[in-house]
């Protein structure tokens, strides 16, 4: 339930050890390389020298050139690849680039084909479209003071197309509809194409291309291209045989290389963070990894191999280095969540992880607005489906929202919409306004919950700016209750039952400290010399105002929560009228059955979305 403490670890060790090395850095799935030369002193950096270049570059081109032009994925587990064992890079480069070489031909042959076969069925489509026509295609290609077009048009726009034509010089030839569109011939003038095309235009004419380079009836190029489809299908299936020949015959060597050569490159893609003295036979390399990860670590390392940690913390003081931030949450469900704090904004380090709170208000909130125990178990089904078709973390989430759904919909008294069960609580669509109090003050609740985060990160990180002044701190923190307790007070008694003047002293201290936020902050921090930017006043007014804003529109939009609630009954109510009409028509059974399932499929869809 926190952002886990990191530590700057560097590693310095002789390079017949850098495949090790960076092998046991790799699988420990936590280490985060930075260039060492951003971490040593800058009066070394002379001294060191970097290695761009990969040996197993080259290598992966080719192996990936073969599996791209095989369209085969090769099992990968590194579990079972012994990188002690000999590995000699160029003759498995000769034998990638032998393999290439018997198969790109096939393969560029293939591709030809393919264009081909899309030509093709391009032209079949065309002229089926055409089959009425007896005319040789390639005619119309030498039509020189009549200008053809051909295309669509929606069918709801023909007959104005037409009434439009009337007096101008176009004649509109229909050919085929279907149930949208409307397939034409256009005939104009030269002198009047451009305004031929405005007039489509506003039809919402969509140009075709015939192929008018085909020679024939529309008829005789059908038979002739329906020929050259299966021809070109039969040559395209040789040509995938003769690339799955050469696959499988060498496809125990690739399912033993491709693991070796994706650790390997992946190893020496790690190699272009490391610093060498000198005589290019001492590596340095640095990072961030969890202080007990990094533990663990070291203890699998040689003796040769010195580690050298260091709080990130006093890294970053010293060399002004981003730290990553790594979410620890404990619990299945928590963890399942921590995508969703990833989706607002992951925290930045040395602040509160957010994720069990986001949990808490999320599952809270979609119970609230989509309460129901048969829509929530249906939804619990379908996150278990989830959850075992290793979507996890989205099942969990779906999960937990549903159980949720089904609480509330105990408390709502609602299973599939119906008041087949009590109602514990209350009924959303009888109690709107009572629904819509809960609503606004569950969203205060939040709000201030927020800043008070907001005020323990400031702390934490010692800026009193943020954690003081500012309107998300303890300012705007004592504005916003104390304008919300008054308006509440005003609103429920009619009165307000405090001292006027004491509630409009804290108002306006509130008010000038956010307002002054910068300069109240330097003071705090002890800094020698107050300094303000220019155009500080204004750029402070319209931030003052811009957070007087969002405190009223933020407290507002959590109506939406009694909104999602009502709309969910109002919309089963609407199908359920539906059903109902339909019952006593011939055959209404299976129409009422049909709508009443489409509805809940439908309320069901949106409370997953």
């Amino acid at each position: 339930m926190a952002v886990v403490e990191m530590e700057n670890v560097t590693f310095a060790f002789p390079r017949e050890k850098l495949e090790t090395v960076h092998v046991n850095l790799i699988s420990s799935g936590a280490f985060e390389p930075i260039s060492f030369r951003e971490i040593i002193n800058p009066d070394l950096l002379d001294a060191l020298s970097t290695e761009e270049s990969n040996p197993y570059q080259e290598l992966y081109k080719e192996m990936m050139d073969f599996l791209r032009m095989t369209g085969y994925e090769p099992p990968f587990d590194e579990r079972y690849v012994d990188l002690n064992e000999p590995f000699n890079i160029d003759n498995t480069i000769r034998k990638f680039q032998l393999m290439n070489e018997g198969i790109r031909d096939f393969f560029n042959r293939k591709n030809e084909l393919n264009k081909n076969l899309q030509t093709y069925n391009n032209v079949l489509f065309h002229v089926n479209l055409l089959a009425g026509l007896d005319v040789e295609l390639n005619d119309f290609a030498e039509l020189t003071r009549i200008n053809l077009l051909f295309g669509r048009v929606p069918i709801r726009n023909y007959e104005t197309l037409v009434e439009s034509s009337l007096k101008v010089p176009i004649l509109i030839l229909e050919l085929s509809r279907d149930k949208n569109n409307s397939r034409i011939f256009v005939f104009t003038t030269p002198d009047f194409l451009d305004d031929a095309y405005k007039i489509l235009k506003s039809a919402y004419f969509e140009e075709d291309s015939l192929p008018v380079d085909q020679r024939g009836t529309p008829y005789e190029i059908r038979e002739r291209m329906e020929s050259l489809i299966e021809i070109t299908k039969l040559s395209i299936r040789e040509n995938d045989f003769a690339i799955k020949k050469v696959l499988y015959s060498n496809k125990e060597f690739i399912d033993k290389v491709y693991p070796i050569v994706l650790i390997r490159k992946r190893t020496y893609d790690l190699a272009s963070f490391n610093s060498f003295t000198p005589d290019k036979n001492l590596c340095f390399l640095s990072g961030w990894m969890p202080g007990e990860d990094a533990e663990v670590l070291e203890k699998k390392m040689d003796k040769d191999v010195l580690v050298i940690n260091k709080p990130a913390e006093e890294v970053k003081k010293e060399k002004a280095i981003d730290i990553p931030v790594k979410l620890k949450n404990h619990g299945v469900i928590f963890k399942g969540f921590e995508f969703i704090t990833d989706m607002f904004g992951t925290p930045n380090y040395n602040e509160i992880d957010p994720t069990p709170f986001i949990t808490v208000f999320f599952i809270l909130m979609y119970g609230f607005m989509l309460g129901d125990v048969g829509h929530g178990s249906t939804l619990l089904l379908f996150g278990y489906l989830m959850y075992r078709r290793r979507f996890q973390k989205m099942g969990v989430v779906i999960m937990s929202a549903a159980l949720s759904s089904i609480f509330f919909g105990f408390m709502y008294g609602s299973i599939f919409g119906f008041d087949w069960i009590p109602t514990l609580w209350i009924k959303p669509i009888l109690k709107i306004n009572q629904l819509l109090v809960i609503s606004i003050y569950f969203g205060i609740g939040m709000i201030n919950f927020g800043m008070v985060l907001n005020v323990i990160n400031g702390f934490r990180q010692r800026n009193w700016e943020k954690a003081i002044f500012s309107a998300e701190g303890i300012a705007g923190l004592i504005f916003y209750s104390t304008a919300i307790l008054t308006g509440s007070f005003y609103l429920v008694k009619g009165k307000i039952p405090f001292n006027k003047a004491l509630l409009g002293g804290i108002l306006l201290v509130s008010l000038i400290s956010m307002f002054l936020k910068k300069p109240f902050g330097q003071i705090i921090s002890h800094e020698k010399k107050i300094s303000l930017p220019n155009g500080f006043l204004v750029e402070s007014g319209f931030g003052l105002f811009d957070a007087l804003i969002r405190f009223l529109s933020n407290t507002l939009s959590y109506v939406r929560l009694a909104a999602f609630a009502l709309t969910h009954e109002i919309l089963f109510l609407a199908f359920w009228t539906m059903t109902l009409m339909v019952l006593p028509a011939p055959g209404g059974g299976i129409w009422a059955t049909f709508i009443f399932l489409i509805g809940q499929i439908i309320l069901v869809g949106l409370e997953g979305l």
